[in-house]
């Protein structure tokens, strides 16, 4: 089995990967200290026989050396700490390769070992990112304030809307809190909308849709059927490489 590790910018995602599925998991704020790393490290290994290969995604630094130093402890392993120089199942090709967030180039090493060569991901977080794979050459594409982000810029770049979590959908329009949670949803549906049409025509044909992202379902309602929902495709990607660079490794020794 393969340990993956996906820090992101509120939660890290703890995963046991066998084969194309997550089969145990645990996840802690991101901000977390080096205890809560390393239980949540114990917790989904109490269960395996054996971890083959550990790896590490990361978009928040500071977190970095505590996730691990927690996989080191525990499996003994030194995981692969994805960055744009780390070898993948496709190339990158933007302008700056060592400033694409590796949680986006994670979700597309998944999407197309899913299916095929092309893929559109689109992951909805903390930021909403739409991406293009061609070909398995990652061609970037469209990042844009996810839910909570756009009720927080909407409290904090006003004197008067309040402060809001992402509840539930709501079922009213007549009153704020309502107004601005539906802005929030329908902002975000109707630019991955834009942003995957805008795609199709750099891609020079229709590629198959994934969608996957803490907050997937808050807009998935407003998405058109057909796209496949991945919660897991940012791990199962992280798997993909971390199986690379085993294979690589066991072939130089």
């Amino acid at each position: 089995m393969i340990l993956c590790v996906d820090v992101g910018n509120t939660a890290s995602k703890f995963a046991l990967v066998r084969g194309t599925r997550v089969v145990r998991r645990a996840v802690v704020a991101s901000d977390a200290g080096a205890r809560e790393m390393t239980r949540a490290c114990a917790e989904i290994l109490r269960a395996a026989r054996s971890v083959e290969a550990a790896a590490v995604s990361s978009v928040r630094p500071t977190a970095t050396d505590a996730v691990v130093r927690a996989i080191a402890g525990a499996t003994g392993l030194y995981p692969t700490v994805v960055n744009h120089r780390t070898p993948m199942p496709i190339r990158i090709s933007v302008r700056n390769p060592d400033r694409v967030g590796t949680d986006r180039l994670c979700a597309a090493c998944g999407a197309v070992g899913e299916r095929g060569k092309s893929a559109i991901v689109i992951t909805v977080g903390s930021a909403i990112t739409v991406n293009l794979v061609r070909n398995r050459v990652f061609l970037g594409g469209v990042i844009m304030p996810g839910p909570a982000m756009s009720l927080a810029a909407m409290h904090a770049l006003t004197a008067q809307l309040p402060k809001l979590d992402v509840a539930a959908r709501p079922s009213r329009i007549d009153d704020t809190e309502s107004a601005m949670r539906w802005g929030s949803t329908l902002a975000g549906a109707g630019g991955i909308r834009l942003a995957v049409a805008m795609l199709d025509g750099r891609a020079g044909g229709r590629p198959a849709r994934f969608l996957t992202g803490g907050y997937a379902d808050r807009v998935s309602d407003w998405l058109p059927n057909g796209w496949t929902r991945s919660p897991d495709l940012t791990l199962l990607g992280l798997a993909r490489i971390a199986r690379l660079a085993a294979s690589r490794a066991a072939t130089n020794r």
